[in-house]
């Protein structure tokens, strides 16, 4: 009796937040009956006793949520095929932990008939709507991954209208008896049910806390759906010569910081200037304040238009740079990218998996072979759908983990969201067999879903299901080879 008071403390505790109103399965497993206190007096609140029975497996209750709070969050993965259903749980899995949320914070139990029910607890209750953001960005992140081939559906629950089945009791809908009990299961032990009531009691929600920083730092939709235009080189009718194939952004803060050194350049120093600022994403009135001051500092003898027809020109510069979204480097439209890349970005912290992807289809466009190469943490954002100060983060911890140098633009007075060096210093693994995948890439914000399609083809026949045991055997392989 202790056990089960303590297993029923434990539901209370995870799940009920709503007492008035609650479902019941029918014994025959022929639906639901939903009862609700308030509208019928007959109906009494959902009480422990009616949950006692339910562990029981007397009978089997669901539960609602409140309109505005949760303190828990399930996906209710609803796939009749057993294989496809561990497939999109595991999927389900991959793509939470890219979300920042481990595997120890997320419990799965079998439904009884058909999918799984997969739990994140909060350690306190969250607002809905955050929650319901949470489960956006999982299921988008999920259906990439599976390539939008999904022969179900994933559902959100908990919620206010729509009942939701609580775990270790009978589905009375499945008639065998050997396995129509909604135990836990084993995700990481090919799905093997968990069959006992304690299991429960090890659980331990997730800190609520830090769940809304998690949350909080995902983009909006507005955010994720945002497209960065290509980079192009020419600027207006009367500077189509404007050659910005050896300039670099060094180079142009070198031009910013110096000024004009030749006669004759002034014109294209200016419009060179423009488009650096707005590679930096400065905005478009303080670009033009800036080549204003800029332009009063520099020599007479270099140039001779009055200051008066340069302010005008800088006006026309600016707008049209700002207007065709300008910016200083194409970068290469197809990238390769091996096995042994994508592979060597799972040995690192998941919360990082984003950035370091971000950062590595990044310096395959614009740097070269083990070039540096320049990205804001505007554009490290955007490719890894994170807030620009959770970008600066991870920045700051791969150059404390040593994973990457960082050589940071040197002009004093440029706000946080220039452009640095980084040349990636990571402690590369040698995967076999080696593949390597060809990808079309023409846009930052696209470095995320081009990270799945990466996944599926490095690691085909849904290998990606097994990529930590593939990580641990390459290795073990490459300390054999040192030694």
């Amino acid at each position: 009796m202790d056990e089960l008071n303590a297993v029923l403390n434990k539901i209370k505790e995870l799940f009920i937040t709503v007492r008035y109103k609650y479902i019941k399965q029918n014994n025959d497993g022929n639906g639901y009956q939903t009862f609700n206190a308030y509208e019928t007096k007959s109906h009494k609140p959902l009480h422990d006793g009616f949950l006692k029975s339910h562990l029981m497996r007397e009978n089997t209750y669901g539960i609602f949520c409140r309109k505005t709070l949760t303190k828990f969050m399930t996906f209710d993965v609803d796939v009749p095929d057993k294989i496809e259903a561990n497939r999109v749980v595991l999927a389900l899995y991959e793509s939470l932990n890219d979300l920042g949320i481990s595997t120890d914070k997320i419990f799965t139990s079998w439904s009884g008939t058909k999918g799984y029910h997969v739990d994140i607890y909060f350690s306190k209750e969250i607002p809905y709507k955050s929650m319901e953001k949470l489960y956006n960005a999982a299921v988008e992140s999920t259906l990439n991954l599976l390539n939008g081939n999904i022969n179900g559906k994933i559902e959100k629950r908990p919620s206010p209208t729509q009942g939701l089945k609580l775990p270790l009791s009978i589905n009375f809908k499945n008639k065998n008896q050997h396995d129509n009990i909604c135990w836990y299961v084993d995700v990481q032990n090919g799905f093997k049910p968990i069959r006992s009531l304690d299991f429960i009691l090890t659980i331990q929600p997730i800190d609520a806390d830090v769940l809304k920083d998690l949350i909080n730092d995902l983009p909006d939709e507005t955010d994720i759906s945002r497209t960065l235009k290509p980079v192009k080189k020419e600027i207006s009718p009367d500077v189509t010569n404007l050659d910005l194939s050896k300039e670099s952004p060094n180079s142009l803060a070198s031009l910013y910081k110096n000024g004009i050194r030749t006669p004759n350049s002034r014109n294209a120093s200016l419009c060179k200037l423009a488009i650096y600022f707005n590679t930096l994403r400065i905005s478009k009135q303080e670009c033009e304040q800036r080549l204003n001051e800029w332009m009063e500092k520099q020599d007479p003898k270099y140039y001779k238009t009055p200051l008066k027809t340069c302010y005008q020109e800088i006006t026309r510069i600016v707008n049209h740079v700002y207007k065709k979204n300008l910016m200083l480097n194409e970068g290469k439209n197809e990238i390769v990218v091996s096995r042994s890349e994508m592979l060597t970005i799972y040995q690192y912290p998941k919360k990082l998996h984003l950035t370091i992807n971000a950062l590595l289809i990044h310096s395959k466009r614009f740097g070269g072979e083990n070039s540096p190469f320049y990205m804001t943490y505007e554009q490290i954002a955007t490719a890894s759908r994170c807030s620009k100060n959770k970008a600066i983060d991870h920045i700051k911890e791969l150059e404390q983990l040593g994973l990457i140098k960082v050589t940071r633009n040197p002009i004093s007075g440029l706000p946080e969201n220039r452009p640095n060096t980084y040349e990636l210093n990571l402690n590369w693994i040698e995967a076999e067999p080696e593949i390597k995948v060809t990808v079309s890439v023409d846009k930052v914000d696209s470095y995320r879903d081009i990270r799945t399609t990466l996944i599926m083809k490095t690691f085909p026949n849904n290998e990606w299901w097994n990529i930590n045991e593939i990580l641990y055997k390459a290795k073990e392989q490459q300390a054999i080879k040192i030694q």
